[in-house]
């Protein structure tokens, strides 16, 4: 079936800095992407311990299509006042030793929220774009993201994914928690009431806002108003730049995939696994084909991880991800320079991680 684009696709403009002369604001992929050839064999996967209950809290949400109203021109807004920074962070416990080899059961960690308030009636995006992924360069565009975009308009109301306690509230103009300086521009960043799987805190970070509308020190509860969207720092476009940290919430380094930790909407899941070579070794940015049985919708796709500057989550070690996927049986396709190296079977199950491990052959 010939390729169709999720409407994501079309409308999240990327956070970035290209590494190129700047693209157009809204990239969009060439129909056949380029395919990397394997690499070099993978790190050792960071360990986890299994996962605690999970949070008390819960909130529905549901699947909202792009409003066909094209947004507002951008509003330029007035930097915010940078704020105090210094807070007390918990201490960072060491990682036990256990990793994720796909013979032990799921433990899914989907502890927030999505951080707009969409729902039946609503035109608001509360879906990550799937041009430019965690992991992802956008066909060599960019550099490697490091969270996931998710547009709206200028000013659209941001809320808090998970109870916690504000520890950033301010403009990156002089505190660096990119590769520079003035890179997420306005941004806020929350230390959550929870641990990581592995005992260190547990971070959400909230990028180019027009707007910050709390302070830090502030205690915040799940789905509490924290600013609006903007387009400040390094952005292309009107869009909330979303990130999970562990351990450091200053270190660029120290981020996560989102799609393993926001809730998928009832009816959804989320594709996740390794991919590596004939010979076990790791392939980079290989394009993913996730086509439904029977050709019934339109064909997703996902990315391996561009390279290693991103980390596989702490409890599953995975190198690719694909979250927002109905629930249902699917055919997996890896093309290399147009061989096909993949061809596979699997059903996604409902509010949970499906796991498949690539091997090309």
């Amino acid at each position: 079936m010939a390729p169709v684009l999720e409407p994501s696709s079309t409308v999240l403009p990327p956070t970035v800095m290209p590494t190129t002369a700047a693209p157009p604001a809204t990239p969009t992929p060439s129909p056949a992407p380029p395919t990397p050839l394997p690499t070099t064999p993978p790190a050792a996967t960071a360990p986890a311990v299994a996962l605690a209950p999970a949070l008390a809290e819960t909130v529905e949400v549901f699947p909202t299509q792009p409003s066909s109203t094209p947004p507002p021109t951008p509003v330029i807004y007035p930097t915010n006042t940078p704020r105090a920074t210094q807070v007390v962070l918990r201490p960072i416990s060491p990682t036990p030793d256990f990793t994720y080899d796909g013979s032990q059961p799921l433990q899914d960690h989907y502890w927030f929220a999505r951080p707009f308030n969409s729902g039946p009636g609503t035109t608001l995006i509360d879906y990550a774009s799937r041009n430019y992924p965690y992991g992802s360069t956008s066909y060599g565009q960019f550099r490697v993201h490091h969270g996931v975009d998710i547009t709206n308009p200028n000013g659209t109301v941001i809320l808090a994914a998970a109870s916690g306690t504000v520890i950033y509230a301010g403009d990156d103009l002089q505190t660096l928690f990119g590769p520079k300086n003035d890179f997420y521009g306005n941004l806020v960043v929350i230390e959550h009431d929870r641990l990581a799987p592995n005992g260190q805190p547990l971070y959400t970070l909230y990028g180019h806002m027009s707007s910050i509308e709390v302070e830090v020190g502030q205690y915040v509860e799940l789905q509490e108003r924290i600013g609006r969207v903007g387009s400040t720092g390094a952005a292309l476009g009107s869009h909330l730049h979303f990130e999970v940290r562990i351990g450091d919430p200053y270190d660029y380094d120290s981020t996560y995939n989102p799609d393993l930790w926001l809730r998928p909407w009832p009816g959804f899941g989320t594709l996740a696994g390794r991919l590596v070579d004939r010979d076990g070794n790791r392939v980079y940015e290989a394009n993913i084909i996730i086509q439904p049985a029977s050709n019934a919708g339109p064909d997703r796709y996902a990315f391996s991880y561009a390279d290693e500057s991103v980390n596989p989550d702490l409890y599953y070690g995975e190198h690719y991800t694909r979250g927002d996927l109905p629930a249902g049986d699917y055919t997996v396709y890896v093309r290399i320079r147009g061989v096909l190296r993949f061809e596979g079977d699997v059903t996604v199950e409902s509010g949970q991680t499906t796991w498949l491990d690539i091997v090309l052959r």
